[in-house]
């Protein structure tokens, strides 16, 4: 099974890289669009959709949703793209409130409002990384985002198997523990120290930077136990099976989905 999933993990690096460095912008963002129509496929199912022809249709509505936004231009500095942005990161602070009740509320729960939740889980996120792989060389910005989740998953696991006690939120993820999420947010600080020090920033923004890396982080760990409630609450384990050894698209995307659109809102006000 690790085997599997390292082979697996090590194939995604590879198609990202190219995607990130090779592709035309016109390019990067087909393929985006097509990751997304297969996360709310995946998506349709963990919120009840049953039958097929429900899920493919449901993906078919986001793909419309999706083509009418780039074709207004939303995924460009647009007011639109700011107000899509602080809504999706209010949503995911109710987020916050749903998975710190479950299971004793669950209001939430109704499948056809978590089919309309899906258009603000994987929208912001798509027109983000839309509109954040032009702004620096060779995508610096997404492999930036990418590094945060990717820290914040990897000190939670070291510091959690190492030092783990306190669970974080039992009923949604039993094995996520306080001392892994402290362990995520180091790892966190210390790559955007890192990463401040190369830029050579002064110490305000030095300040800031590392401040906005590590809400970025926690944002991702939110992303994680949003996912995970749904799927709990569903009464299956992956999203899908299309990634052998990871579970679905939403499985490996599911950090970004809440770190992207607060990272490109911090760097739309904050970062130009």
């Amino acid at each position: 099974m690790l085997k599997t999933r390292v082979i697996t993990a090590c194939v995604l690096l590879l198609a990202l890289s190219v995607e990130l460095l090779e592709l035309s912008y016109n390019g990067f963002s087909l393929v985006m669009s097509l990751i997304f129509v297969v996360a709310a496929w995946e998506w349709a199912n963990m919120v009840g959709f049953e039958l097929q022809w429900q899920r493919i249709f449901y993906a078919f509505l986001c793909v419309i949703l999706m083509s009418v936004l780039f074709y207004l231009d939303v995924h460009k500095e647009t007011f639109l793209l700011r107000l899509i942005l602080f809504f999706s990161v209010a949503g995911w602070l109710l987020a916050l409130l749903a998975v710190c009740r479950y299971p004793e509320q669950k209001s939430w729960s109704n499948r056809w409002l978590m089919a309309l939740a899906g258009c603000w889980l994987l929208l912001p996120v798509w027109l983000g990384l839309l509109y954040l792989q032009p702004q620096v060389i060779w995508s610096g910005l997404i492999w930036l985002v990418i590094a945060a989740v990717a820290a914040a998953d990897i000190g939670a696991y070291f510091s959690g198997r190492r030092f783990g006690r306190r669970k974080l939120a039992l009923h949604v993820s039993p094995g996520k523990t306080w001392e892994g999420f402290l362990g995520g947010v180091m790892a966190n600080l210390l790559l955007a120290a890192l990463v401040a020090f190369y830029l050579k920033l002064p110490a305000l923004q030095f300040m800031g930077f590392v401040i906005g890396m590590m809400i970025v982080g926690c944002f991702s760990v939110l992303g994680d136990l949003f996912e995970s409630m749904v799927k709990r609450e569903r009464g299956i384990k992956d999203s899908s099976r299309l990634l052998p050894g990871h579970g679905g698209v939403l499985d490996r995307i599911d950090g970004w989905t809440a770190a992207v659109p607060v990272f490109t809102l911090l760097f739309l006000f904050f970062g130009q």
